[in-house]
Formats: structure tokens, sequence, C-alpha cells
């Protein structure tokens, strides 16, 4: 019964990035913050906008990063960054990319426009 208690007592407090009033919603019944077009979207402008690094043409890396980013309430992003890379240079290339992404739509809360923080996937593919 104790370990329930503590756990309602803690919860609130995980609900809550230690960013400044930037909440991360588990369960909500308002938009999250999305790429305008949606994912589909997203992964052709990242496939349009990316350059491949010129080094790694004979030995193409392949497999997933994850990137962050903050979207603010006018839909601007801020703090881009690799949580996962693949290699120094890949890295580099889809920072620039995000970087220069056109604004998302924002997140929505019972107060209207909500800065978010977002994390996404990025595949690289050898073919």
């Amino acid at each position: 019964m104790r370990l329930v208690l503590l756990f309602f007592f803690i919860l609130p407090f995980l609900l809550f990035s230690q960013e400044e009033d930037t909440a991360i919603v588990l369960w909500s019944n308002y938009p999250e913050a999305s790429f305008a077009g949606g994912s589909e979207e997203m992964n052709k402008y990242i496939k349009e906008n990316f350059q491949f690094p010129k080094s790694l043409t004979s030995e193409s890396p392949y497999g997933r990063a994850f990137v962050e980013i903050t979207v603010d309430t006018d839909g601007s992003i801020k703090n881009p960054k690799i949580l996962k890379g693949i290699s120094e240079e890949l890295d580099e290339e889809l920072l620039r990319v995000v970087k220069n992404m056109p604004n998302w739509i924002p997140a929505e809360n019972k107060d209207g426009k909500a800065k978010s923080i977002v994390r996404f996937p990025v595949n690289f593919r050898l073919y």
C-alpha cells in the first residue's frame, strides 16, 4: 500500500521535464506537435535535403538515429540534438537538416498552443 501511495505522490513530478515551461504529456486529448503533412512528409523532407557526406560513400553506414527537438508555441524548432547517432559525419548532416526544417504545428493544451519535446527516429538504409 505504501508503494502505491508513493507512486501517486511521485507521479506528478515525473510528468514534467526539467526544461522551463515544457510538459511531457503522457495522456492527452490535445494534439501533439507535428510536422506539417505528418511523418511521411517529414521523411520526404529529410530525404530531399540530406546530403550524404562524400567521405562515407565507400562504406555507407546504415542504422537508426534518434533526434530530439523542442517545438515552441510558434512552431519553431529549438534545441535540436542527436540522442543516438550513427557516425559523426551523418549526425552533423542530420542536425543541419533538422535545424533548417520548416516550422512544425505546435502542440496544444487547455490554454492554447504549448511548447513540447518531440523525439523521432531517422533510418539510414543501404540501397
